[in-house]
């Protein structure tokens, strides 16, 4: 007598739970009305839709989220997808597109460099503030494929260097000047002043830096000379009277 009774509740909650599951996988009640997509900026709204392939009245419950993000992801311009659904009847897809750290001049061409070293295309009319990489010779470099160059990665090197140790200091940097293979030298944006870092050991470098900045003493150099080991040598800029 108690089996069948432990039987029927169970035969009860499976058919409760059923219940509930048509519910929310067959009512209109959440049926897609509206798709909420945020941070896409060269992806148009219309590239996302055909990218996601949403039907407007689709159950949300039965669309598979993660084979959404798997679908946009693909596309070349995207780094991360989000999606989640908001009840009753929406869901949202939040966007990370992918977007340069760097500026790469290629004479006469501008192109976009990522951490990770990938070529990065600027948007047009967009105005990009951050550090301009000189001195790589004229070459086509595909877009979102990565720049296999020994200067790139140098410089890439003295970035991510700078960007651990003081990332204050990026806003400091106009230019990054690659032309001498054996001498990144870096032209800072108030004062113009031309720092020579040599080649690799960045991080050391960096550290030195640190504490002449905070003695006060870059501000007031017309250059600084951090390629001999365990030392530094500095000009101070000539006062106007």
């Amino acid at each position: 007598m108690k089996k069948a009774s432990i039987a029927g509740v169970l035969v009860l909650l499976f058919l409760w739970l059923r219940g509930v599951e048509l519910f929310f996988t067959e009512s209109t009640l959440f049926g897609l009305k509206n798709l909420d997509i945020t941070g896409n900026e060269g992806l148009s709204q219309d590239e996302v839709l055909k990218l996601a392939y949403l039907r407007l009245k689709q159950n949300i419950f039965k669309i598979d989220l993660g084979e959404i993000e798997r679908k946009i992801q693909k596309d070349q311009r995207v780094k991360s997808v989000e999606t989640y659904r908001i009840l009753p009847n929406q869901v949202a897809i939040r966007i990370e597109e992918k977007k340069p750290d760097l500026i790469l001049n290629l004479s006469p061409q501008l192109c976009g460099l990522s951490l990770e070293g990938e070529i990065i295309p600027l948007r047009e009319g967009k105005a990009y503030d951050l550090p301009i990489v000189n001195g790589i010779k004229s070459r086509s470099f595909k877009p979102y494929s990565r720049a296999e160059e020994p200067k790139i990665e140098e410089a890439l090197a003295f970035y991510k260097a700078v960007r651990e140790k003081l990332p204050e200091f990026l806003d400091q940097i106009s230019e990054i000047d690659l032309e001498d293979k054996d001498n990144l030298v870096v032209i800072l944006v108030k004062n113009g002043a031309r720092i020579f870092f040599g080649t690799g050991d960045f991080q050391k470098k960096i550290e030195r830096f640190v504490w002449l900045e905070k003695a006060s003493v870059v501000e007031e150099c017309s250059y600084l000379d951090f390629r001999f080991k365990d030392q530094v040598i500095f000009k101070r800029a000539k006062k106007s009277l």
